[in-house]
């Protein structure tokens, strides 16, 4: 029923029907129109008086559909609110302060911003003497308090972008290619006055969910998923979804069975600890599936004829090479024991996996230094090829880095950056 009122005959392809590769192109119409509800009718709603929370390009997408089915139907929705998070300082040195997106697109379309970093003591505002009665939070980063959602009439909305109640958290987009997920979708669910994406799910992609295309990258998947959220947005509004009582399409969680429980996964905030090279367990194919998804990586190189023993490395285009195709001059030098070959290898130092909040030995205070010189330590081969480097991973595979940058100092292709490091220190202790 909800297809026949709201998606026309081009757009009721459902993800069971894609078999095949699309080109990202494809995927936005494809999945425009089609969710799983349990709603068969429209509810009555007063005309709607929008807070919407957001920050970046994600929510950005959802309040241009929102303001444009305000511009069509002022009956559905009367006006709209927006809240971002002041600038914050950016930059080598945090000396830029930079503007959200949405608040740039605020001012685009004309609408009222109110600048909040916390919700305490703070009031909503007015909307034509009115009361606010919905608010919409997406991608914001704070937790709308209970007083708040309690003061408007019909609580709180958010969309998501995955298949809740897998891939909770602020980065469902980065863990869901790092977990090689093969479907992904999105969700719309009332804000939860408990925690973060707990709330009811009024609509969601229908299983199995939007293919993600073998290589997809986070801008890519955003690309595809934003648009679709913006639209199932709207869409649930229009169905009177906010109007209680909510009634969820999932069922709830401690109803799954373990296998089901098991296979969520949570997708907390992206650190730099998820991008410190962890030699011990990664793969070449896990390395370059890291610098894929989130970008440049980074590692500590022991020298042990300098002062300071180690120097942080940041490894940019970092990519996989296959054995077969690795050059006929390189693979002589990395393929065979290790005493076999021709290239002196160099040495990285990994902090633990617990670390969260990582400091360059220049950085670090009493010590810490002396706690980062007795880390875990690999003896890495590599080869020079052309302007990039070619390292063997001790848990199999080669990677290809192209470029690095040493802390302070500009980035340079990663040949030069190894000779002008490595060649002092030659001669190992």
């Amino acid at each position: 029923m909800l297809q026949r009122l709201f998606a026309p005959s081009l757009f009721r392809r459902t993800a069971a029907r894609v078999s095949r590769p699309w080109p990202l192109s494809a995927y936005r119409c494809a999945y425009t129109y089609t969710y799983s509800t349990k709603s068969t009718h429209r509810r009555i709603s007063d005309p709607l008086r929008i807070l919407f929370c957001g920050s970046d390009e994600f929510s950005c997408e959802s309040l241009k559909a929102l303001h444009a089915a305000h511009a069509r139907n002022a009956d559905l929705i009367q006006s709209i609110d927006v809240v971002v998070r002041p600038a914050k300082p950016t930059g080598r040195g945090y000396k830029v302060l930079r503007e959200s997106p949405l608040k740039e697109l605020a001012k685009v379309l004309k609408l009222r911003v109110h600048e909040r970093d916390t919700f305490t003591g703070w009031d909503m505002p007015k909307a034509r003497d009115e009361p606010i009665n919905l608010i919409i939070a997406v991608s914001f980063g704070l937790f709308v308090p209970p007083r708040l959602l309690r003061a408007a009439k019909y609580g709180g909305l958010n969309i998501h972008p995955s298949l809740l109640p897998d891939l909770r958290g602020p980065a469902p987009l980065h863990h869901a290619l790092l977990a090689s997920r093969t479907h992904t979708g999105v969700s719309l669910q009332t804000l939860s006055e408990k925690t973060f994406d707990a709330g009811a799910v009024l609509l969601q992609t229908p299983p199995p969910g939007i293919p993600i295309p073998p290589g997809c990258t986070v801008p890519q998947l955003h690309a595809m998923l934003a648009p679709l959220g913006g639209t199932m947005l709207v869409s649930g509004l229009e169905m009177g979804l906010h109007v209680p009582p909510h009634v969820s399409v999932v069922p709830p969680l401690e109803a799954a069975d373990e296998a089901t429980k098991r296979s969520l996964i949570h997708a907390p905030k992206v650190t730099s600890a998820d991008v410190h090279v962890r030699w011990d367990t990664w793969t070449a194919a896990d390395t370059a599936l890291r610098a894929r998804v989130i970008g440049a990586l980074w590692t500590y190189v022991y020298l042990p004829r300098e002062k300071r023993k180690l120097l942080r490395l940041i490894l940019e285009g970092v990519e996989e090479v296959p054995e077969h195709e690795l050059p006929d001059d390189v693979a002589r030098q990395l393929v065979g024991p290790l005493e076999q070959q021709s290239r002196t290898p160099f040495i990285c130092a990994q902090l633990p996996a617990v670390d969260k909040k990582i400091k360059s030995p220049a950085s670090s205070g009493p010590g810490e230094n002396e706690t980062i010189l007795e880390a875990p330590r690999f003896v890495l081969p590599y080869a020079v090829d052309g302007d990039s480097v070619i390292v063997f991973m001790p848990q199999g595979g080669f990677i290809r880095i192209q470029n690095v940058t040493l802390d302070g100092s500009p980035t340079r292709p990663a040949a030069a950056r190894f000779r002008e490091i490595l060649k002092p220190n030659l001669k190992q202790e």
